[in-house]
């Protein structure tokens, strides 16, 4: 799972929108509009879904990069 993120056209930054999904289903999702508040520059943005992305973290997607078991790799 991930965030649903847009760029505050203020910043420049990336900002969440409050949306959870993962990339396939969002993917798939219908074109929607919706608005988000942006805390960086306390506006709130109008948005389209095909100027969003989904932002999944390395440690949600399970590559930390941490230990992994010999037999991972034996297969």
């Amino acid at each position: 799972m991930g965030m649903v993120m847009i760029r505050c056209p203020e910043t420049g930054s990336a900002i969440p929108t409050g949306i959870e999904t993962d990339r396939e289903t969002f993917r798939r999702s219908a074109v929607f509009f919706s608005r988000t508040y942006c805390r960086i520059c306390a506006a709130t943005h109008e948005w389209f879904a095909r100027e969003a992305w989904v932002y999944e973290s390395v440690l949600a997607k399970g590559t930390s990069g941490g230990w992994r078991s010999p037999r991972a790799d034996a297969a």
